[in-house]
Parts: structure tokens; C-alpha cells; sequence
């Protein structure tokens, strides 16, 4: 081997060990650098070169790359753990949420004013004639009804924390699938196409952005052989290469309700995303939120058609001079069963009470109701065909509503309705409304309690209708599958709390996989200092070797020369 070839040894080893060296030193400043991948330098001896047959003596060493310290199957499970860890999180959030509005164990919850409600009635049966009990009706009623609007108002205000995290989050996921996409651009260059070197600090942060993008939604990662790669979500491409097909927040009106969906901008595909801030938030608003005020709704609806049932066919302490429909109809001209009501009219009638202040006689007309056949127009024409001359008329109003109107000296009243026409149509009504965000009572009612219809059968001092009111509590509803109205808020909040707990168990054991996920891939990438100046110590060794060793060969040659 000649001297050249000697030297050459040396500087391969010095260049080698030097470029080992700031290796080492780059990983210990980098050792708190957050995304961060702890990198080595790979290092072969150099080829050989034959002195002699048979002989073969190396020419020393090279360093073959730098590499990044990273196990792509952990990192995978990592991303998957992060979005199943903030879909958790989501999920306990909003569950909570919604199981704080309903304050199902505390004070003034819906369940204990339901009870205070039919309480009053109950009380009220006892001593129908008491003004100072119908006064206790009416503000519990009223009570009641501001309950569940304002209920239902925080459930919606919960619906609206959720469109607009959503929405934030879209924008998000949407911006880094840019920069992935842009970095990928920048690393098929750097590395130019896997003939080049690796681009160790673009790819820990495209890896990191990567592991963003996984808080939002469980993402799948698909290396090409230029060093780019593509990003899918449920097998749903977001990042083709250096191209990012984005994401945008779809708001569609379906049925009155607002439907909401997450969207790949490029080709409309739907993101259907079950892990991750986005796939919970979806999940919350559909799974949760909306079922829960669809929930309240039906609670609400039933508990106004069902005490309406009651209360429209019977008598206050004094008669109607005035009566106005509470609920109103699309068009007056079109059959009841067509014309938009809320409640369903059958086939069947109701008694009308035509009663003179001066003689105290009482006319009843019956009036027949087919919501097949018959218009609201025509039920108008019906009540005034039928009612005695002289003394009252029916109208429909310019806004829909049915009006019933008694001739000075007369009072009306109603009995018997086997149609359910005047609970539908809101005659004689407790509450008005057709569900938890229109609940409200009767103003009739609210500023004169007398109007309240305790009695039944038009006997003096009954309380038939108040203990029929009062039985509500624990009557069976076939719309609210067979349970009580409280039974049935009972049921759907006990629902509501198991789910909370689940919640809160899963977010924690999410958390705990995560944390165990992370503690090995610092294991296996992060940066430790002991380990790192040991290896200092060791390239430093390499270096003065090579440095002694050129030393040497300089001596024997200056040696030679002088000979």
C-alpha cells in the first residue's frame, strides 16, 4: 500500500469521525427540540484495494448517511392513539356539557319541575275554588315552559360551541394538508428521488404537522420512492404527493334542520372521519346533541298535546267571552289533516257550550270534525251554522288561527272533544306551541287564572279535570313508548349519564395508551445526553487516532525522504 494510500485512511477517518462529531452535537442541542428525531451516523468501511494476489488491505472508512432514529409502525399507532385520545376528549367534553344543562341530580332540574308542576294541580284538585291555588298553577305552568325553552336554548348554544370548533378545526386540517403537501415538493428535491441524501429535518417536520393533522382525524400515511408521501383518512385521499386536495365544512338545510358534513374540496367526496377532533365533534352534534334536543322536543310536545287534551274540554270558574286558537294552520283552504298542524285531529266532535249571563242557560251544539274532508274554513263555517242565533260567531284569522267569539251576555265553553280538534288547534289551551323551543302559556290563562279549566261536565266545584291533569304524572304515553312524561325524561337523562361515564372512563385509558405510545418512541427517538457524550468521547477518540495516525505516516515518509 503507498503512503498516498495511507494518508488517505487517515482523512477518511478524520472527515468521518468530524461529520460523527457534529452529528452527536446537533442530536444533544436538538435533545429538548419538540419533534425532534434523534439521528446516526451510519458508517462502512471503505472498498478495498488488492496488494498482491490474494491480498487485500482496506482503504478506510466512509459515512454512508445520516439517518433519523424512527420506527414507522409505532409512530402509525402514535398518530392513531392521538386521534383516539382527542376523539375521547371531545366525547367527554360535550357529554358533560350537555349532562351539566340538564343538571339532572341538582336543584330545579326539569324532572323535579315536572313534579312540582303536576303537584300544583294535584293540590289545586283539593280546593278548586281557591283563586291563591289557580295563582300557584299558572306559575308553575309558567315555570315549567321557561324551563324547558331555556333547556332547550342551552342545548343549542352546546349545537353552535360545536359547529364553530368544527368549523375551526376544517380550517386547521386544511392548512397543514397545504404545507404536507408543500414540504413533500421539498423533500422529492432535496433527496431527488431517493438518489440524493435523506432530508432528515424536513421529514421530523412533516412529521410533526403529520401528527397534528391526527388530532383532527385518524390519518394513513403512504411513503412514495421519492421521499413524498400521500395522506388518506378512511381510505380517502387528502394529500396526493405535493398536491393537497383540502377540506371544507358542508352546512346542508334539510327538513327545517341544519345538517352538517365534512368535505374533500377537490371532489366533494364526504370525510366520514370516526377518530380525531373532527369525527367527535361530527359525532357529538348527530350522536348527541341533536338527539338530545329531539329528546326534549318530544318531551315538550306531548306534555302541551297531552295536557291540552285535557284541559280544552274543560271549565274554568268562568266561561270564554273570547277564545283564539294558539296554533295556527298553513292554509285555512287545504283539509286539517293537510294543513300543517302539529297534533293529529280524528275523525269525531266536540261539544260547544253557548251559556246566557242573564238566565244562566246553557246551549250545547255538537260539532262534527273530519280533518279529511273538512278545511279550517269550513270548521268555522260549521261552529257558525250550529251555534244559536245571536249569540257568538267563528272566524278564522288573517294569521290562520281559529277565533271564536261570544255576543255580549253570553259565555262560551267547550266539552267532549273526541276529535282532539281543540287541543290541536289550541282552544281552550293550557300551553301553546308545538314543542320545547315554542312553550309558552296561554296569555289568557296567565292573566286570568279563572280561565283555568279545572272541571269537567260543566259541574259546579269539579276538579275532574284538574285530577286527570295531575294523573299525567304517571299515565302511560304511547308516543313516548309507553313510559310517563317524567318516567320518560328519567329514562333518556339516566341514558344520558351512563354515556357521560363511559366518556370519562374512555378519555382516561385513551390517555394513558397515548402516554405509553409516547414514552416509546423517546425510547427509540429521542435524544439521551448520556448516551450522546459517550458517543462524543468515542468519535473524539476516532478523531485523534486518525490525527496520530497521519502523524505518523508524515514522520516515516519525512524519514524515507531523508535517507
Amino acid at each position: 500500500m503507498s503512503f498516498n494510500g495511507a494518508l488517505q485512511i487517515g482523512r477518511s477517518a478524520i472527515m468521518t469521525s468530524q461529520a460523527a462529531m457534529q452529528v452527536a452535537g446537533n442530536n444533544m442541542a436538538n435533545a429538548s427540540t419538540p419533534g425532534y428525531n434523534r439521528q446516526v451516523a451510519r458508517m462502512s468501511p471503505s472498498l478495498v484495494q488488492a496488494i498482491g494476489r490474494g491480498n487485500f488491505v482496506g482503504t478506510g472508512v466512509q459515512l454512508e448517511r445520516i439517518m433519523r432514529t424512527v420506527d414507522v409502525a409505532l409512530q402509525g399507532r402514535a398518530r392513531a392513539a392521538v386521534s383516539e385520545e382527542n376523539a375521547a376528549l371531545i366525547d367527554q367534553r360535550f357529554l358533560n356539557s350537555v349532562e351539566s344543562v340538564r343538571n339532572a341530580l341538582g336543584e330545579g332540574n326539569l324532572s323535579d319541575r315536572l313534579g312540582a308542576f303536576f303537584s300544583s294541580f294535584s293540590e289545586l284538585a283539593n280546593n278548586p275554588a281557591d283563586e291563591a291555588l289557580r295563582s300557584v298553577v299558572v306559575q308553575q305552568s309558567s315555570g315549567l315552559a321557561n324551563s324547558i325553552r331555556a333547556l332547550r336554548n342551552d342545548h343549542v348554544a352546546i349545537r353552535s360551541e360545536i359547529d364553530r370548533s368544527l368549523q375551526t378545526a376544517v380550517r386547521a386540517v386544511d392548512s397543514l394538508l397545504s404545507q404536507v403537501a408543500e414540504i413533500n415538493g421539498q423533500i422529492s428535491v432535496a433527496e431527488q428521488g431517493g438518489t440524493a441524501g435523506v432530508a432528515n429535518d424536513l421529514r421530523d417536520r412533516r412529521d410533526t404537522i403529520i401528527a397534528e393533522i391526527s388530532q383532527y382525524v385518524p390519518v394513513s400515511v403512504v411513503e412514495q420512492p421519492t421521499g413524498a408521501v400521500d395522506l388518506l383518512v378512511n381510505s380517502v385521499p387528502v394529500v396526493f404527493g405535493a398536491e393537497s386536495r383540502g377540506l371544507r365544512m358542508e352546512t346542508l338545510s334539510v327538513d327545517g334542520s341544519i345538517e352538517v358534513s365534512v368535505r374533500v374540496n377537490a371532489d366533494g367526496s364526504l370525510l366520514s372521519a370516526q377518530d380525531g377532533q373532527i369525527g367527535a365533534l361530527l359525532r357529538q352534534r348527530d350522536q348527541t346533541v341533536e338527539p338530545a334536543i329531539a329528546d326534549l322536543d318530544n318531551l315538550a310536545s306531548q306534555l302541551i298535546y297531552q295536557v291540552n287534551r285535557i284541559h280544552s274540554q274543560g271549565q274554568g270558574s268562568r266561561g270564554l267571552t273570547t277564545v283564539t286558537g294558539l296554533n295556527k294552520v298553513v292554509d285555512p283552504t287545504a283539509t286539517l289533516a293537510n294543513a300543517g298542524l302539529d297534533f293529529p285531529i280524528r275523525n269525531g266532535s266536540f261539544e260547544l257550550g253557548v251559556t246566557s249571563l242573564a238566565t244562566g242557560l246553557r246551549t250545547t251544539v255538537l260539532i262534527e270534525v273530519d280533518p279529511n274532508t273538512m278545511t279550517l274554513n269550513q270548521l268555522a263555517a260549521a261552529i257558525n251554522a250550529a251555534m244559536p242565533a245571536g249569540t257568538g260567531s267563528a272566524a278564522v284569522t288573517a294569521s290562520g288561527a281559529l277565533r271564536l267569539d261570544a255576543n255580549s251576555g253570553y259565555e262560551l265553553s267547550f266539552a267532549n272533544d273526541s276529535s282532539g280538534a281543540l287541543a290541536t288547534l289550541g282552544i281552550n289551551s293550557l300551553f301553546g306551541g308545538a314543542d320545547a323551543a315554542s312553550i309558552a302559556v296561554n296569555e289568557a290563562i296567565a292573566a286570568d287564572p279563572r280561565l283555568l279549566a279545572v272541571g269537567r261536565d260543566h259541574v259546579a266545584g269539579s276538579n275532574k279535570g284538574a285530577l286527570e291533569i295531575a294523573a299525567l304524572e304517571t299515565a302511560s304515553v304511547d308516543e313516548l313508548g309507553g313510559r310517563s312524561l317524567r318516567a320518560y325524561w328519567s329514562a333518556v337523562t339516566s341514558e344520558l349519564g351512563v354515556r357521560t361515564e363511559a366518556a370519562n372512563s374512555r378519555a382516561e385509558s385513551t390517555t394513558l395508551v397515548r402516554q405509553s405510545l409516547d414514552a416509546q418512541i423517546e425510547s427509540i427517538s429521542g435524544v439521551s445526553i448520556d448516551e450522546e457524550s459517550i458517543n462524543l468521547l468515542s468519535y473524539q477518540r476516532q478523531f485523534q487516532a486518525a490525527a496520530r495516525f497521519i502523524s505518523t505516516i508524515d514522520e516515516t515518509m519525512r524519514a524515507l525522504l531523508a535517507i
